[in-house]
């Protein structure tokens, strides 16, 4: 395995760790994504940094805001690797109120999207990101009605920051989502073919021939008996096409990868199932061999891709908790 792939597999196992002893009560799923962010810098998490930034936050936003909800640990992470985390959240805040122009309830995805424009460095052109962003969201749900929500906010945002046309997107994404479905007939969620179009859209070329390459790299993992996941973890296999590694040699890296994290606090069965791990050690591995130009370029995709399909998660994990809660309640009444 790459020496640095190796490195920040075990700064994410031990930055979980570290993580899950400083913010205890957190949900598992955001630990592993804050570590993973200081994990793809190549740092170890600094848990001081990260309470500095929780009392920072708490001055700025309110208990019920969205900063302080599925993205709040994720956020912290963030906060705690900028030179200054004061000057961050101002910044954070003032593009969250951008994208809030014309909107009425607030969600974590619009966080997690103002954290992606902030960290591209683009606040100045916030509000020219948030119409071409607007527009892209209202083409994709006039195509796709039930699919498009506000999951799909941060990579639209993305897709916004690109440089290409909207009629550019949207040709290649709806061509991608057609063409996985009905010709390559890869049995993968619908909204996950969708959230995997607008990855791939993000940069030109053909459009077919990188769905191609999705579809070798999904046989390839079912061959080496690791099938990868066909809901929230699907789009991962987008931020690999470009990794300059064959196939061959790269799935069983990214297996080997998942396994060592099995042997980690944190990753095991009862924490995490095998698709999740093979989730984010391909992501991890998408940000170390990507490197070159393009490196800070797919370092914002993975991170939109890993945090997107986490807060997903971790909404699902407070559904799935509330739904207990409740039906224990029932039964007691009863």
């Amino acid at each position: 395995m790459n020496n640095e792939f190796a490195h920040k597999l075990e700064l994410l196992a031990s930055n979980k760790n570290a993580i899950d002893k400083g913010f205890y009560f957190e949900m598992g799923m955001s630990q592993v994504v804050a570590g993973l962010l200081f994990a793809g810098a190549g740092q170890e998490a600094d848990i001081e940094k990260m309470k500095e930034a929780r009392n920072i936050l708490k001055k700025k936003a309110g208990v019920f805001s969205a900063f302080r909800d599925a993205t709040e640990l994720v956020l912290l992470a963030r906060m705690a690797m900028a030179p200054d985390m004061e000057q961050y959240i101002d910044d954070l805040i003032d593009v969250f109120n951008v994208l809030m122009k014309g909107k009425v309830f607030e969600d974590s995805y619009m966080v997690l999207t103002a954290m992606i424009i902030v960290d591209r460095g683009r606040k100045a052109d916030a509000e020219e990101i948030k119409t071409t962003t607007d527009e892209i969201m209202k083409r994709m749900s006039k195509l796709h009605p039930i699919l498009t929500s506000s999951e799909d906010l941060a990579l639209a945002a993305l897709l916004a920051m690109s440089g290409r046309t909207v009629d550019d997107v949207i040709f290649d994404m709806e061509e991608c989502y057609k063409y996985t479905k009905k010709e390559l007939k890869l049995k993968a969620e619908s909204n996950s073919i969708q959230a995997l179009s607008q990855i791939l859209a993000i940069t030109g070329g053909d459009i077919k021939a990188k769905c191609d390459k999705v579809a070798e790299l999904f046989e390839a993992f079912k061959e080496n008996g690791s099938k990868f996941g066909t809901y929230l973890e699907f789009p991962a296999l987008g931020t690999l096409l470009d990794v300059e590694v064959p196939t061959d040699v790269l799935v069983p890296e990214i297996i080997e990868a998942a396994d060592f994290l099995k042997k980690n606090k944190g990753f095991g069965g009862l924490s995490m199932d095998k698709k999740t791990r093979l989730m984010f050690a391909a992501l991890l591995a998408g940000e170390v061999y990507s490197g070159g130009s393009s490196g800070a370029a797919y370092s914002a995709v993975n991170n939109a891709v890993v945090t997107n399909s986490a807060i997903a998660m971790v909404i699902a994990e407070e559904t799935a908790i509330m739904v207990i809660m409740m039906c224990a309640a029932t039964a007691n009444s009863n």
